[in-house]
């Protein structure tokens, strides 16, 4: 991440996504527990550990480096666009930062539709509204540490690799990803359970196991992207027209709750 800062940043600024190419090659999305039924209706949703805290994670590709959500054309493929991708290029370093994802160059303001991040020395509104909106976000996704912290504690959490894929690239693999196993959540202790219970977390538990479905979808997507059937042009289908909207979407951040 490139952190914003008025003395480097004052004369710079940023054009809006054109589309959703600069997620090509993410697999995974963090997410927070406020989104991640409507993350689930689109994708699988695993959980992994960064730097010892639980995450949900939107799983957007079968390896490392590619992602089946994003047509050739850059435009997105699902119905829902993980929070973190709607607010591109911005993103926090740490947890209270706005920052810039490190692919992302700033441009000087003169150009067209170039957007400036400062005004008189502080974030100009809109990244005002974006800072907020990606703290709440941080916040999302840090409330689910403490439940698939309890829920590992006791077994009910192993690992998950997806689909096996026909050409196994192991240097690109996906590693370190986990999924809640339902027999044993079933089987915890009755505290636990009412614990979940009352503090709402079986709704996105649930949510999460209806997901991993998604996946087995992957080299079907896949394969429309690299190796598209040599035949006329069809007619635009339901996604290719939810496209333009969906596009729409990443320009507005929504409302705070996500």
């Amino acid at each position: 991440m490139t952190a914003l800062s008025p003395d480097t940043h004052a004369h710079l600024g940023w054009r809006p996504a054109k589309g959703f190419g600069f997620a090509r090659g993410t697999a995974l999305v963090p997410i927070a527990v406020a989104e991640l039924p409507r993350v689930a209706q689109a994708m699988p949703v695993a959980f992994a550990k960064a730097e010892g805290q639980w995450q949900a994670l939107g799983v957007m590709g079968p390896i490392s480096g590619s992602n089946v959500y994003v047509s050739r054309a850059g435009n997105w493929r699902a119905s829902y666009v993980p929070a973190l991708l709607r607010v591109y290029p911005f993103h926090l370093e740490g947890t209270e930062t706005l920052a810039l994802w490190s692919s992302y160059a700033p441009e000087p303001l003169v150009g067209d539709e170039v957007q400036p991040f400062y005004k008189e020395a502080d974030l100009a509104p809109w990244l005002q509204e974006t800072h907020r909106f990606l703290r709440t976000v941080h916040d999302g996704i840090a409330q689910l540490h403490g439940p698939l912290e309890a829920l590992a504690a006791v077994g009910a959490l192993s690992p998950w690799a997806g689909p096996a894929l026909e050409v196994p690239q192991p240097d690109r693999a996906l590693s370190g990803l986990y999924r809640l196993e339902a027999e044993r959540l079933a089987g915890c202790a009755d505290g636990l359970a009412l614990e979940l219970f009352r503090a709402g977390h079986l709704r996105w538990l649930y949510a999460h196991l209806d997901s991993l479905h998604h996946a087995e979808r992957f080299k079907a997507l896949a394969k429309d992207i690299v190796a598209p059937p040599l035949e006329s042009p069809r007619q635009p289908d339901k996604v290719d027209r939810a496209a333009d909207v969906l596009a729409a979407i990443a320009q507005d951040l929504g409302d705070t709750e996500l």
